[in-house]
């Protein structure tokens, strides 16, 4: 309610338990054991964090191999007593849950303390029939585009959200540069280079969870901070994307450097009237009350000179392709303002107050109204 992410304590490593099954017919447990541990590792590795992963053991009971299973494992984990990785071998777990055994995985946060604002546990569930060496009835990934799926997904496990820079790629108008720029956390699997992080990537990872020292956080990485407004540069403006993008030198920086967030990110998106529409389950009260928070945004990057641009979130990210606090992106209101910049950035330090003011929007209503 105050606007900060739930994050996992960083004060030891994040354990979580694997399956004690084979991920399919062709990848047995060990090889999917360890092909989970390097997925971790990606994120791990990034120096200017300090996020850590570690393997506990096997989750108790044995293969997670039916729905059964599957509820009573998601049942500990929803009670904070462990984080599994499950491997759905048959597709069966994916058909009953989410009703389609075409869905590659899913992963995310499953308990969470609100007074100590920490994710005590998260879950991760892997289709295995995107790995068994069939053409039917799904199509298998290679090896490389299903760990950059779950590299993606243990991102979600982490607490990220999906980013959209370089959005010309979902619809596969997409270059090497654009790729080079395309986040792993880019709502769709596009290319297996996605197994890579993009500053995007680790720009938001470390900002979650800063390491000190000469390569830490506040030693790699500046922020830049605004508002978005409608015209009147007064009202400020909901789920826009910002985005920051390194200035071109002649290499094509701004597509291949670049780092995002939707304005109003640490709002609460979902704001009913508490009389006549109070909170449900529909309407969970997550995120701020603070009219400060409304429009706002904040992009950590590396040093250098950056232009900032905003961009109506596409529209086929919805649901849990979502991008921002706002499962149903709408068009942005208004004509779309001239790219600012160049901004320069230092580490350690932010630049404030670049505000971002929509043309063309609809004036408010008050000015219509009386005294």
């Amino acid at each position: 309610s105050n606007g900060q992410p739930y994050l996992w304590s960083t004060a030891t490593a994040i354990q979580y338990r694997t399956d004690d099954g084979p991920l399919s017919t062709t990848v047995n447990e060990a090889a999917a054991r360890a092909r989970v541990q390097a997925m971790f590792a990606v994120w791990q590795n990034v120096p200017s964090a300090s996020i850590s992963y570690s393997r506990a053991g096997f989750i108790p009971g044995g293969d997670v191999d039916t729905v059964s299973r599957f509820n009573a494992v998601e049942g500990d984990c929803n009670a904070g007593n462990l984080s599994p990785i499950i491997y759905d071998a048959s597709g069966e777990i994916f058909a009953a849950v989410i009703g389609d055994d075409a869905v590659i995985g899913f992963a995310g946060p499953c308990a969470i303390s609100v007074a100590q604002g920490r994710i005590l546990a998260g879950h991760a569930v892997m289709n295995g029939l995107y790995q068994d060496g069939k053409a039917s009835p799904i199509q298998d990934l290679t090896a490389a585009e299903f760990d950059a799926t779950f590299i993606h997904e243990f991102g979600h496990f982490s607490g990220l959200d999906h980013s959209q820079i370089n959005v010309e790629c979902a619809n596969v108008f997409c270059n090497s540069d654009d790729l080079a720029g395309l986040p792993t956390m880019f709502p769709y699997l596009v290319s297996a280079e996605q197994g890579t992080l993009s500053i995007d990537d680790v720009a938001w990872i470390s900002r979650l969870y800063p390491a000190g020292g000469a390569g830490g956080f506040a030693a790699t990485h500046g922020t830049i901070t605004g508002t978005v407004y409608f015209h009147d540069g007064e009202s400020p403006l909901q789920f826009a994307n910002v985005v920051a993008r390194r200035v071109d030198a002649g290499g094509n920086e701004d597509r291949r450097f670049a780092a995002s967030v939707v304005s109003g990110f640490r709002f609460r998106a979902c704001h009913p009237n508490p009389i006549t529409n109070p909170p449900d389950s529909d309407c969970p009260p997550a995120g701020s009350d603070s009219a400060a928070h409304i429009g706002s945004f904040e992009i950590p990057v590396p040093p250098g000179d950056y232009t900032i641009e905003v961009e109506s979130i596409d529209p086929q990210f919805t649901g849990g392709s979502s991008v921002g606090p706002s499962d149903n992106p709408i068009p942005l209101p208004g004509g779309i303002p001239a790219v600012i910049g160049p901004i320069t950035v230092t580490a350690g330090s932010t630049v404030s107050g670049v505000d971002v003011i929509l043309q063309d929007s609809f004036p408010r209503f008050d000015q219509f109204e009386g005294p």
